[in-house]
């Protein structure tokens, strides 16, 4: 899964990608993977590293080569093919929308969130294009858009907000600039996600949050800090994200300190990301003021 790569690592990714296909002669309009590689962008799933995927518009144009993989797209039009670095590439728009059909919910979201970061399109320009064509997938595109959230710093951290929303967590803010609490260097402390209202967030710990000794220092005066200021800190690793159980108990953890501080106690019911999409469910009408 090509979710924690660095920007150094992702032009390496690039570069060696252009390299290769002007090495392979591709001459048809890229796709999937390798469009992404190419636009720099991390992606959520796996990928066969030697694989080019070219996108035609039926079955008679595919090309029968070594390492290259051909997909179909009967709606292809002009429009949707860019020229960059000398090569055919669909846009970003194009390129998200095709691989609609393999990727579920979550990964669209994570797909969509990330290539919004990367600046490839604006949300709107998404939303508009998604509406306006015909592709597979198209329903989870949908839903995805509904569950899209402004301001995710990576992959794992729109997982994890997912995650904890579908249990019944309210909608959460991202990168929560804490108000007057700084480093002692002056830069603001900041979480992943949080509840301001609760004084509940979650900060999702990268391996290099142990192995980076910077990096590791500031994290354990972040953590001291917050609890000074009465923050429940969850520190939330990769581990956890794929363990169901372990998701369901920070859910929980944080719906017992809810209930204390308010004397209600959330609902806890977990949700398919479809359901969890549907605006008139409690989480939507919880969550209107935007917190």
């Amino acid at each position: 899964m090509n979710v924690t790569r660095t920007q150094a690592q992702l032009n390496d990714v690039r570069a060696r990608t252009i390299r290769q296909c002007k090495e392979a002669h591709i001459t048809q309009p890229l796709c999937g993977a390798t469009a992404l590689k190419i636009y720099g962008s991390e992606f959520p799933f796996t990928d066969e590293p030697d694989t080019f995927h070219i996108m035609v518009r039926d079955a008679s144009h595919r090309r029968r080569a070594p390492h290259v993989k051909a997909h179909t797209w009967k709606q292809l039009e002009p429009t949707d093919i860019l020229y960059t670095e000398g090569l055919q590439v669909l846009s970003p728009e194009a390129a998200a929308v095709t691989l609609a059909g393999t990727l579920n919910i979550m990964q669209q979201v994570m797909l969509l969130e990330a290539m919004v970061r990367n600046q490839l399109f604006t949300f709107p320009m998404f939303a508009d294009y998604a509406h306006k064509r015909t592709f597979h997938g198209k329903k989870r595109t949908l839903a995805a858009l509904k569950l899209y959230q402004d301001g995710s710093a990576s992959m794992t951290e729109t997982a994890l907000r997912l995650e904890l929303n579908r249990r019944g967590v309210p909608r959460l803010v991202l990168n929560y600039v804490v108000p007057n609490v700084w480093y002692p260097n002056g830069a603001p402390i900041t979480f992943d996600l949080a509840l301001p209202e609760m004084k509940i967030a979650w900060e999702y710990q990268g391996d290099h949050h142990r192995t980076d000794k910077g990096q590791y220092r500031r994290d354990a005066y972040k953590g001291n800090l917050a609890r000074s200021k009465n923050w429940t800190l969850f520190d939330v690793t990769y581990d956890d994200l794929r363990n169901q159980q372990r998701l369901n108990e920070l859910a929980l953890q944080a719906a017992v300190i809810i209930a204390q501080r308010t004397g209600t106690v959330p609902r806890m019911d977990i949700l398919t990301l479809q359901q969890l999409a549907d605006r008139r469910r409690v989480f939507w009408k919880r969550s209107s003021s935007g917190t």
